[in-house]
């Protein structure tokens, strides 16, 4: 059994669910299948555990063994790769290659891997493992969604010492960490048995203070599920995913409509479509949230424009990611905050001929790239003049401008970049993202962390909101702008 924790750049203060070994307590599931991962992914949970073993022809494959279900097999450990692969597992699957779970999990970006290293006979065997791991992630790029877990101390160790910057977190059945040997070595958590921490959850909550990340495991009750929140345990590790995402998401939303003041707002994808005027019905979400909440607008436009799109709706806005700020006072638009950043436009010009030049995208209307007066560049694929239904139609899914992220980002270094609208990549100065938008606004108003809930569409990494998971805020995600009203009701 494997527990888990989240990465350290992520700081959730809600706690999220991960599915123990996928999700496989459905018919036609089993544990550590692509089945079960797929399961996982269609249920939307924020993280799940796989267990890694080497086989003896030093192959990864992902199997919780040592034993495989459905074969006389009693050592994962002790076969070559091929007598693995022909084994069946009670569900009909067969047992995956880390490969092919990788190739699957990709799928979903936002979905964080705890990636259980097994204990191996040796020192040297584990070490190996631990080489062979890395060398995949280097491969596969899977770095920012995993994070390792083992209850090998040697193996986390390992981890630390060949690969600067993984997240690593030691599994525990029996030993307490203090928050100074964490720290001192390295890791950037702790996973802890519920029996083991219970006289103890003081640690936890050092735990929390210092940046360390937290999970409890096995959660299957309600008792443990409420004990895991009150302490803002990072992850629950369960066998019952689903029926946790339901008990946790009523306990939450409880705490939520009496703990929150500040509601925070996402435009394009969360309360109309692209570039469209807000509809009657996201009004009227609006004018009932407000009866009961400040609410406000956080977007990647300018503040003119977001103003525009909402049909004049009287709001404070906070566009351009926190560089400009707008307030509606007496029935007057009015720009409050105005900061500006200077733009190399000759050397931006050159780095995006070099991204299309790669990527295949010599060919655009207009521009190549929107400048804003704030300093905020829209790096669009199809140019500045490209036609409505091109844009929808071009990258729904994101797939396009997942590929090209690191590159965008690599580009770019000294700034922030984000997957925009639906053809672009917005590039802001550094320390210009939706969280610190709202955290300085929330500084200047008086509210804490705690009080605010930001709803939007993307926290996916790279996505427009991700700085807002990765920050710590509470927030919710639509997936259909037109039921956003029908998300937001228990808040009413």
């Amino acid at each position: 059994m494997a527990a888990l924790l989240v990465a350290v750049s992520l700081l959730p203060a809600q706690t999220k669910i991960m599915s123990h070994r996928g999700y496989y307590a459905h018919p036609g599931s089993f544990e550590n299948t692509l089945t079960s991962l797929a399961g996982a992914q269609k249920l939307g949970v924020e993280g799940i555990e796989l267990d890694v073993h080497l086989t003896a022809d030093d192959s990864l494959v992902i199997l919780h063994g040592p034993k495989i279900a459905g074969s006389s097999y009693s050592d994962v450990q002790k076969l070559d790769y091929a007598t693995v692969k022909s084994c069946v597992l009670p569900n009909g699957d067969r047992v995956p290659s880390l490969r092919e779970y990788f190739t699957q999990a990709k799928k979903t970006p936002a979905l964080m891997l705890f990636l259980e290293l097994k204990a191996h006979p040796t020192p040297e065997r584990e070490t190996l493992l631990a080489e062979k791991v890395l060398a995949l992630c280097d491969e596969m790029n899977m770095y920012d969604q995993i994070t390792f877990i083992s209850f090998s101390e040697h193996l986390c160790d390992e981890i630390v010492r060949l690969h600067e910057g993984a997240l690593v977190a030691p599994i525990s059945s029996k030993k307490l960490f203090s928050t100074a040997e964490l720290q001192k070595r390295g890791y950037s958590g702790v996973s802890y048995n519920y029996n083991t921490i219970i006289n103890n959850l003081y640690l936890l909550d050092e735990a929390h203070e210092a940046g360390l990340q937290t999970v409890l495991w096995p959660v299957n009750s309600y008792d443990l599920a409420e004990i895991a929140m009150r302490h803002k345990v990072d992850y629950v590790s369960t066998d019952q995913p689903q029926a946790m995402q339901n008990l946790m998401g009523a306990i939450r939303e409880l705490q939520w409509k009496q703990s929150k003041k500040l509601i925070c707002f996402d435009l394009d994808g969360t309360l109309t479509q692209h570039r469209t005027s807000m509809t009657p019905e996201s009004k009227a979400v609006l004018d009932t949230l407000r009866q009961r909440y400040e609410v406000i607008m956080v977007g990647g436009g300018n503040c003119r424009r977001i103003y525009k799109q909402m049909n004049e709706y009287p709001i404070t806005i906070l566009g351009n990611y926190g560089m400009e700020e707008s307030h509606v006072i007496d029935g007057e638009f009015k720009m409050v905050r105005e900061d500006k950043a200077a733009v190399d436009r000759k050397a931006f010009d050159k780095k995006l001929s070099a991204l299309r030049k790669k990527y295949g995208y010599t060919s655009y209307k207009g521009e190549s790239a929107e400048y804003h007066e704030s300093g905020m560049v829209t790096f669009g694929l199809l140019g500045t003049k490209s036609d409505q239904a091109d844009k929808l139609a071009f990258d729904p899914d994101k797939v396009r401008r997942r590929a090209m992220l690191s590159d965008v980002e690599e580009a770019f270094g000294d700034c922030n970049v984000f997957i925009g609208g639906t053809t672009s990549f917005d590039i802001t100065p550094a320390g210009y993202n939706k969280y610190d938008a709202v955290m300085r606004y929330a500084a200047e108003h008086g509210y804490t962390r705690d009080q605010i809930l930001f709803v939007g569409d993307d926290f996916t990494p790279g996505g427009n909101d991700s700085q807002i998971r990765l920050g710590g805020m509470d927030y919710i995600r639509i997936d259909d702008y037109t039921r956003v009203g029908e998300k937001l009701r228990f808040m009413y």
